[in-house]
């Protein structure tokens, strides 16, 4: 496959000078890191790195097995560093790297290296996964591709909107948009949920009854933008003939966070100024998984497009929660650095009531992003189209 140029995440290693902070970009499996680590490599050559100086340890690699062990691979890696002059350190898949943070910080203290790893689960940065590295790494979470790669990927030129209900069919892993035959398309999409379900789900989570797993992820997959809660996910089980309590409801959702296969949008009260202890909502990483695993659909176009602006706010590096007011909620409560924007999103607001509805709990200052193809009247807040949101144009 050829490599893609994500400038996004590339642009955001370049700006990273400090030698001394390891770079971890994280992300689903197959969303393109190992590729971002490639174009990273091509860069550090083009600006006058010794192609000589770049170690890569794949652990994907059967043949890199052996340097799981600690020992065995801080050896392999200072070996390289005396006998080759290694300067610059890539490792794939650092989690299967055993005690992985005291290794990978003790290169960088000595020989003083610059690291660049990739991980796919995201408790590589719980309990005391970071003890030895904590104020010593920066994160590049990566997704798969927006709707703006989608298109520059396929050389698309058909109209956005096209392009979006193509890229809500395919999704936005590389593999999946490069195949071109939807039947490959759903063969590869289908094969990325297994994976991403044996490998990082059901093996380290130790799942004995994958139905109910299954039966809760379909759950969450088609309820995508809704308020839940784990007690109403047990409630529907046991209205299908399944029995799962709500602690084996929350620990199969954190399975699922764990390997980015699902994103909580907690809820925030924006007048008390406190978070609330509640589930929140979820969207789904890809709508080729959902499709792989719910089969095509075309029920809720509303929260699909919610869903995707989501996705695209967490790409511009935004932390986005759910603003909870009084008697109404707000979408999405985006905030980066000392920037907040206040955004609601609808899939059409012809409707006069709907348009109230939705401009209600922004009182007159924030975001309505929808597709409408006439712009609505929205007084004070600003009108975003939707499709060309999620094709990059920025909010003011």
């Amino acid at each position: 496959m050829r490599a893609f140029p994500r400038d996004n995440y590339l642009d955001f290693l370049r700006r990273v000078t400090d030698r001394d902070l390891v770079r971890i970009i994280t992300g689903v499996r197959r969303c393109g890191k190992s590729t971002l680590l490639e174009l990273y490599r091509e860069d550090l050559v083009r600006g006058g790195v010794d192609p000589q100086q770049i170690l890569t340890i794949n652990f994907e690699d059967a043949a890199n097995d052996k340097l799981r062990d600690p020992e065995n691979f801080l050896g392999y890696v200072l070996e390289q560093h005396e006998s080759k002059g290694v300067q610059y350190l890539h490792v794939d898949e650092v989690q299967e790297l055993d005690d992985w943070s005291r290794v990978i910080n003790s290169l960088r203290v000595n020989p003083g290296m610059e690291i660049c790893v990739t991980g796919s689960n995201a408790t590589m940065f719980s309990g005391e996964s970071l003890t030895y590295l904590a104020g010593r790494y920066i994160e590049l979470h990566m997704l798969p591709l927006s709707l703006a790669e989608f298109r520059r990927f396929r050389k698309d030129s058909e109209s956005i909107e096209k392009s979006y209900r193509e890229w809500m069919r395919i999704g936005g892993f590389p593999a999946a948009v490069l195949a071109w035959d939807p039947d490959i398309t759903d063969q590869i999409n289908s094969g990325l949920f297994d994976s991403i379900f044996t490998r990082d789900i059901a093996t380290r989570g130790q799942i004995r009854d994958t139905e109910v797993f299954l039966r809760v992820a379909r759950f969450i997959f088609d309820n995508t933008g809704s308020p839940l809660s784990t007690n109403r996910i047990s409630n529907h089980l046991k209205s299908q003939g399944y029995s799962s309590s709500p602690e084996s409801v929350d620990r199969y959702l954190a399975l699922m966070e764990d390997a980015h296969l699902i994103y909580r949008c907690p809820r925030f009260d924006t007048q008390g100024k406190q978070w609330l202890k509640t589930n929140g909502k979820y969207y789904f990483v890809d709508p080729g998984l959902r499709t792989a695993l719910l089969g095509s659909r075309d029920v809720d176009r509303g929260h699909d497009l919610e869903n995707m602006v989501y996705l695209e706010l967490r790409r511009r590096r935004y932390k986005v929660a759910t603003g909870h007011l009084r008697t109404a909620e707000i979408d999405f409560v985006a905030t980066r650095g000392n920037d907040t924007k206040n955004i609601q999103v609808a899939l059409s607001t012809e409707d006069p009531s709907t348009l109230e509805r939705e401009l209600r709990p922004l009182n007159g200052n924030g975001y309505l992003i929808t597709a409408d193809r006439i712009p609505p009247n929205t007084g004070n807040v600003r009108w975003i189209d939707a499709f060309e949101f999620l094709d990059g144009k920025a909010l003011d």
